[in-house]
């Protein structure tokens, strides 16, 4: 069967070489390919003359003269067909096709596709085709004109199809023969179309290939295509009043002994939206919902919050398959959450949808049961796309559903996941990226120069619902500070009511539906500091079972953001949750579920350090729990620690030290010491919480190797602790003080300190304190090259800490005793020590053990003359230390890789790192670590033959190494002087 285009017009226009442009030398065989097949009288159909090619050099004017013609003799088909280079206008959104002649800071040498599609709308064809092959020609896709203007008028191509080859996102493909997308547009239309279609018919009963037909095949056979390891983009088609069925060319392929197929009904509503024309991104969902919602009897489930987008994504997908639902496009709000409205009853619904397929009143039968069957039927003869919004339930959405083996498929949107329901696919609709809402507001003609749009659409949250009201206001004038200003606090949308009036109506009807039970549970969740909770912190809050809250908690799911096994409220349900508790609650009852939060929460933290603390000696899946309870409750237990100190509570200090004693054990340094200065700043000077937290404080600095601030902090907790009486605290003060006198190399002062430490843990008791004073006398032994009594101290500690289970102190003797062998030339022992030593601090989650475990093994790879392996430890040991903030291990580490520079000859790699060892330890007040640096920078010169340089940092090393009592290595610089 030939078409009958005796009143068709063509126009063809491909350009393949270019002045300012890569060639595209395949293009060069599209339109004389695709004229051939068009004016076939087996094929196209069209007669020659009426079939214009445009000369591949014409300039804009002359294709968009040729385009006017055929538009004004076109009673029949017009068609309009592009291959080239697209690319974007000064706008960024405006559409142009690439003339031999383009380049793209000049945009007057190319034609604007809006031009085009003017004409083809203005044109009384009885169908419209535009084809366009060439990168983001899916910007042509809107059948409505680009908006200039907020107030632009729209207008909009009837009766018309856009079929394109990529994405507005995407870039077309080419091959020497031709581009990928048209070349099996021709050998479509060369050879035909057979096989299964996939509404059941088959493409050799077909006489004619419609637009619908065609953007099918065209999908099949690009789908998963590469060319050069480049992914070939899906087609995109976009039609209006019936566009799908427009006849493009004769099937070649057809069997006229084939029966013929299947009518289709005459009646083809469509009721779906367009989706905005801003609608922007979700790509992957969209995709996604497509390829499912394309399969025959699908049932596929968004969720998400009001206001994300999940009617317009419907409405976008619905529009990618409108080929392959011909008998119509249905979209229907259920109104299952819309405020002061109930939720559509379905069998008035059915009688509705019946009436707008072409049933007269008394083909609708007024038994429910009858009815029903009468819709199921009808979708089982049809293919029909149903658009089911804002259910509310499964009871609601059963009578509507497709039967089994039903050709019509239904997209479903909710606030509910609909879990029973019998879903063929879910998505969770996240919010719109940050990214994707600056695309919205340029789309409406925001600048794109305007700062602080990022900011903005962070300060939403990506919500879809405020796009279009803050995009309004920048319009008319807002500046982005003003709009920042606005968002900021607690009550965001103030300056925004119809904003505030649709959360909150989103809020009270997710709250409404809740039982009285779960009511209470919001509250708590409202009261919950944040930002986020595990079922165990919220039954604390209620006084309740554990257990019972985790299962309740699963209800709510509307207001609650459930990641893991964690949960926090919406950040927009946030403000109205607690205007709601404040109603329904006193001030008494929610300070006294706070506090029952904090005792929890203390009481937890307290079991899990004891649990990692004795990992050694008891089962490591423990430690492991332990370990993974801190992880998850880090964060909650940082913000509540933060909430209880800012109300000038005296009984949270407790609370608040155990946190930061937490933190500092897990090398947070900065954290630990906001939660200690609140405790400073909200207990009396001379009472115990207040001596513990500066004591805590100068342990702090001194692991940050602000020794300084650190030696001042230990010398005032030794004060108020004298003061009060505490010997506990006396020991512990003085300990740290001989901790300071170590790092800075007074060791006499060390060892006296640790000494009178000793003897005060001795007469309380305490093994671990006494474990910590002798292994810090041993340090002193092994800096100081007394290799046997520091072992000695390290067995005796070691032996202490395994009475009392202290896995801590346990892996840092470990690690001591592995410097003693290597220091002895036993690597084998010393590597055993190390990895010892490292899998104790993996386990308990200590990352400055690991960071000094792992410069252990370093060394003994360095000694062993692995210097690659060496120099991968002393990075991942430096990595550690500036994360956490370490700068004695940071100046160490980097000493480390200096002698690696140094002993594979990179002598002016090694003297920058010796240089940047020896700013750090002077910084920090170290002075073996500037003597070692010094030491190093006295090598690289002697090695680089600068000989006064090298006398001079000799003597100078030499000097210091006396003065910390190191005899070995200052010899070793007088015997480099006595050398030269």
């Amino acid at each position: 069967m030939a078409v009958e285009q005796s009143g068709s017009r063509a126009v063809l226009f491909g350009v393949h070489a270019y002045q300012h442009l890569p060639a595209l030398d395949g293009v060069r065989h599209n339109v004389p390919a695709l004229r051939d097949l068009l004016t076939a009288r087996e094929a196209g159909g069209f007669a020659g003359e009426h079939c214009v090619a445009v000369p591949a050099n014409s300039t804009p004017t002359a294709l968009l003269d040729a385009v006017q013609d055929a538009a004004d003799h076109a009673r029949g088909l017009l068609l309009v067909y592009y291959a080239g280079h697209g690319h974007f206008g000064r706008d960024g959104r405006a559409l142009l096709l690439a003339t031999q002649a383009s380049r793209p800071d000049r945009p007057h040498h190319s034609v604007p596709y809006d031009e085009i599609r003017a004409i083809v709308a203005a044109s009384t064809a009885r169908h419209r085709v535009v084809i366009v092959d060439c990168c983001f020609s899916g910007a042509a896709l809107h059948m409505s004109g680009q908006e200039h203007s907020p107030a632009a008028p729209d207008f909009e191509i009837e009766g018309a199809c856009v079929l394109t080859s990529s994405a507005e996102t995407e870039r077309s493909l080419c091959l020497p023969d031709g581009s990928v997308f048209t070349r099996e547009l021709v050998l479509l239309l060369r050879d035909g179309l057979t096989g299964a279609l996939s509404d059941g018919r088959r493409g050799e009963h077909l006489s004619l290939l419609t637009m619908a037909d065609v953007y099918e095949a065209l999908c099949e056979r690009l789908k998963g295509r590469t060319v050069d390891g480049h992914r070939v983009p899906t087609p995109r088609m976009s039609t209006r009043d019936g566009g799908h069925r427009i006849p493009l060319a004769a099937n070649r392929a057809r069997d006229p002994r084939a029966a013929s197929p299947r009518p289709s009904p005459p009646v083809a509503p469509v009721t779906a939206y367009a989706a905005t024309r801003y609608f922007t991104g979700r790509e992957d969902e969209l995709a996604a919902l497509a390829q499912e919602a394309g399969q025959s009897g699908a049932v596929c489930v968004v969720h998400g919050r009001g206001g994300q987008g999940k009617t317009e994504l419907l409405r976008a997908a619905a529009a990618r398959l409108a080929s392959v639902y011909p008998a119509g496009c249905l979209e229907i709000d259920l109104r299952g959450w819309t405020p002061a409205e109930k939720p559509r009853d379905p069998h008035m619904v059915i009688a509705e949808q019946l009436h707008h397929m072409g049933y007269g009143p008394e083909r609708v039968p007024t038994d429910l049961t009858a009815r029903t069957e009468t819709w199921r039927l009808f979708l089982k003869q049809h293919p029909v796309l149903l658009l089911l919004d804002n259910a509310r339930d499964a009871a609601q959405l059963a009578p509507l559903l497709p039967p089994a083996g039903s050709p019509s498929a239904a997209m479903v949107s909710s606030r509910s996941e609909l879990l029973d329901l019998n879903a063929h696919w879910r998505c969770a609709l996240p919010p719109l990226p940050t990214e994707q809402c600056v695309t919205v507001w340029h789309k409406m003609g925001v600048p794109q120069d305007t700062e602080d749009l990022d900011r903005i659409a962070a300060r939403i949250n990506g919500s879809a619902l405020a796009l279009g009201p803050i995009g309004t206001r920048l319009l008319r004038g807002a500046s982005p500070a003003a709009i920042l200003a606005a968002l900021a606090g607690p009550d965001r949308y103030t300056a925004f009511p119809s904003l505030d009036a649709a959360e909150r109506a989103a809020f009270d009807s997710a709250y409404s539906a809740l039982d009285t039970d779960l009511r209470n549970l919001i509250h708590q969740c409202a009261w919950h500091p944040g930002p986020d909770f595990a079922p165990d912190s919220l039954a604390a809050m209620a006084g309740r079972p554990e257990h019972e809250v985790e299962v309740r908690l699963t209800e709510i799911e509307q207001l609650l953001i459930r990641k893991n096994t964690r949960y926090s409220l919406h950040d927009s349900s946030l403000t109205y949750a607690r205007r709601t508790a404040a109603l329904h609650s006193s001030p008494e009852g929610e300070e006294a579920s706070r506090q029952r939060l904090y005792q929890h929460l203390h009481s937890e933290l307290q079991r899990a350090r004891k649990a990692l603390d004795s990992s050694v000696s008891h089962d490591e899946r423990d430690a492991r729990s332990a370990r993974a309870w801190l992880d998850a409750h880090t964060p909650e237990l940082q913000t509540a620690a933060r909430v209880a100190g800012a109300g000038s509570r005296p009984r949270t200090a407790g609370f608040l030290q155990a946190v930061a004693r937490s933190l500092l054990l897990d090398n947070r340094y900065i954290e630990a010491q906001e939660l200690i200065q609140t405790v400073l700043n909200n207990t009396p000077a001379e009472s115990l919480d207040h001596a513990d937290a500066t004591e805590r404080l100068g342990e702090i600095h001194r692991m940050q190797g602000r020794f300084e601030d650190a030696t001042a902090a230990y010398r005032n907790a030794l004060n108020i602790y004298r003061t009060i009486g505490s010997q506990l605290g006396q020991a512990n003060a003085t300990k740290g003080l001989g901790d300071i006198h170590q790092a800075q190399g007074r060791y006499e002062q060390s060892a006296r300190a640790y000494q009178d430490s000793l003897r005060l843990f001795q007469s309380m008791g305490d093994r671990v304190g006494q474990a910590n004073a002798i292994k810090g006398a041993g340090d002193i032994h092994r800096i100081q090259g007394r290799y046997e009594e520091a072992a000695t101290a390290y067995q005796d500690a070691l032996a202490l800490y395994r009475s009392v289970g202290n896995s801590l102190g346990q892996a840092n003797t470990i690690k001591s005793l592995g410097d003693i062998h290597r220091m002895r030339g036993r690597h084998e022992g010393a590597t055993t020590n190390y990895q010892n030593a490292l899998t104790i601090f993996r386990t308990i989650g200590d990352r400055l053990g690991q960071a000094n475990a792992t410069k252990g093994l370093g060394d003994i790879h360095q000694v062993q003359g692995r210097y690659v392996e060496a120099a991968a430890a002393f990075e991942d040991a430096l990595t550690i230390y500036r994360t956490i903030g370490d700068r004695i291990g940071e100046g160490s580490a980097i000493q480390r890789l200096g002698d690696i520079h140094q002993v594979q000859g990179r002598y002016v790699e090694a003297a920058a790192a010796f240089e940047d060892a020896l700013t750090i330890c002077r910084t920090t007040g170290d002075r073996l670590g500037q003597a070692n640096a010094i030491k190093g920078l006295g090598d690289s010169h002697r090695a680089c033959q600068r000989d006064a340089e090298a006398a001079e940092a000799f003597r100078t090393a030499r000097d210091l190494y006396a003065e910390v009592g190191i005899a070995e290595w200052a010899d070793i610089c007088r015997r480099a002087l006595d050398e030269r």
